[in-house]
């Protein structure tokens, strides 16, 4: 199978798995260097039919172009694939779409995956919270894994902002050094 037959059948059997949900898949290239996985689509990710969408992807995007970082470049994804309206998801629940997600990110073959937030963070597999493990990276075999925070953390706190930005910063050189290791 090719890489985007792979990425529908993963596709189809979310649909199956999840029938009773209107699921919203990543976008972006396969091949792609760099996955940013988020929580969930918000509101306006919802209505878009994206990922991440409204202002969370405006400011990320713009945090990207300023690191000199090419969004159409990037594949970005979701933990739990769709809008839970809201409440924030079960442990259980998130863990239904891990596989699916694994799946997603085998099928990209990034060199380097980015978890926006605490619940992309767990549903990749680090039980840690962001706290404890930002500013450092972690080899997850075909890739490396940068946890960061979630934009809309970082549009309500300038802190988080600098943090987020930093990070994005750094990420050029993270994806050249995850490059020569192969």
């Amino acid at each position: 199978m090719t890489d985007i037959q792979d990425l529908k059948h993963v596709h189809t059997a979310l649909k199956k798995k999840f029938s009773n949900r209107k699921l919203i898949f990543g976008r972006g290239a396969i091949g792609s260097k760099i996955v940013f996985v988020t929580d969930h689509p918000g509101l306006d990710g919802a209505k878009e039919g994206k990922p991440i969408a409204g202002n969370n992807s405006r400011l990320l995007n713009k945090l990207l172009r300023s690191a000199g970082i090419d969004n159409r470049k990037a594949y970005f994804t979701n933990v739990i694939k769709y809008h839970p309206q809201d409440k924030k998801p079960t442990p259980k629940e998130i863990k239904s779409y891990v596989p699916f997600l694994k799946e997603e990110i085998k099928t990209v073959g990034p060199k380097v995956v980015v978890t926006l937030g605490d619940i992309a963070l767990n549903g990749i597999g680090l039980r840690q919270p962001l706290s404890n493990v930002h500013g450092r990276t972690f080899n997850f075999g075909s890739y490396t894994l940068v946890p960061t925070y979630h934009p809309e953390t970082a549009a309500k706190d300038p802190e988080i902002h600098t943090l987020l930005a930093t990070d994005l910063v750094k990420l050029k050189q993270i994806v050249a050094e995850a490059e020569k290791e192969v």
